[in-house]
């Protein structure tokens, strides 16, 4: 299958490239520095568009003679309702538009956990967003819905959480977010480390994430989903600081930070979706501390 990747040569991205590579998947990246993964550079099975998301005749190049189109890409993230909507959820939607112009039977969308904000975190269709970030997250699903059922196309959507994990391809990124590396850090330093007590998530390794999306690429009866993709347990900040101190041991202290957040019971984000659809469970417990190994050997 030939398939358009945006946000490939990203930390996500670079997962899910490698994950489709597996079962022999053309790509094509579109990408604004067609050099910066090496490792993807001169793969046989890989060709490049360079372009920006903004761009409009640059898209319509990237998605022609495409079957499917897979965009993780992420344009903007802070900034007014408005800005977002500009430089965030339009370019979103005008590569849908031209993807379906296009003949792209089948578009994949990351999403985001951020679409629910207060709602129940389910796969049943609520959402409440409390950001201008899940708020575009939402936004584009539903134009994403809205464009397949005009068009005919089949079209699913990824709601990540917490993504983690090592670069996995040659020149590859690291996630942005710093949480755990200034975890690691300050053990590695023996520094003090405070958390709000039982604040936390159900993190997932960008591996166990790709394969999300493969399964939903290769399959032909799947169709206008919602498919939230985390582990299946709980952890807290303090916790994963506590595993980065035990591997290390360090001296660092942990404080904690009573505001009054409850320990939630179970698995506050619902994933029995994936599990009754692909039979995925994802434990990220044993990832996670192969990561912060790895990141140990970093220079931080």
């Amino acid at each position: 299958m030939k398939v358009l990747v945006t946000g490939g040569t990203g930390f996500i991205g670079s997962y899910v490239v490698k994950e489709l590579l597996l079962y022999g998947h053309e790509i094509t990246l579109f990408a604004r520095n067609a050099s910066k993964v090496p490792g993807f550079v001169e793969h046989d099975h890989i060709r490049f568009v360079t372009g920006q998301m903004d761009d409009a005749n640059a898209i319509a190049k990237a998605v022609a003679g495409q079957d499917a189109c897979v965009h993780v890409a992420l344009s903007w993230l802070d900034g007014t309702a408005e800005e977002t909507l500009v430089h965030e959820t339009m370019p979103s939607v005008r590569l849908f538009q031209k993807a379906a112009e296009a003949g792209v039977k089948k578009i994949i969308y990351t999403s985001s956990i951020a679409s629910f904000g207060s709602a129940p975190h389910n796969d049943m269709g609520f959402i409440k967003p409390n950001t201008y970030y899940g708020a575009t997250k939402a936004a584009t699903e539903a134009y994403l819905m809205a464009i397949a059922s005009q068009y005919h196309l089949k079209a699913n959507v990824v709601r990540p959480g917490y993504t983690f994990g090592n670069p996995c391809v040659e020149g590859g990124p690291l996630y942005p977010d710093r949480k755990i590396v200034n975890m690691v850090k300050s053990a590695l330093a023996n520094e003090s480390m405070s958390f709000t007590k039982n604040d936390g998530t159900q993190f997932i390794w960008a591996g166990d994430l790709a394969k999300v999306y493969s399964a939903l690429l290769n399959s032909d009866e799947l169709d206008r989903g919602y498919y939230t993709a985390v582990s299946t347990e709980f952890r807290t900040w303090a916790q994963v600081a506590e595993m980065a101190v035990d591997l290390f041991g360090s001296k660092s202290q942990i404080t904690l930070v009573d505001k009054g957040r409850p320990l939630p019971e179970g698995t506050p984000i619902d994933v029995s979706l994936i599990k009754n659809t692909f039979g995925y469970a994802f434990k990220a417990e044993e990832y996670l501390k192969k990561h912060i190994q790895y990141l140990s050997t970093l220079e931080l």
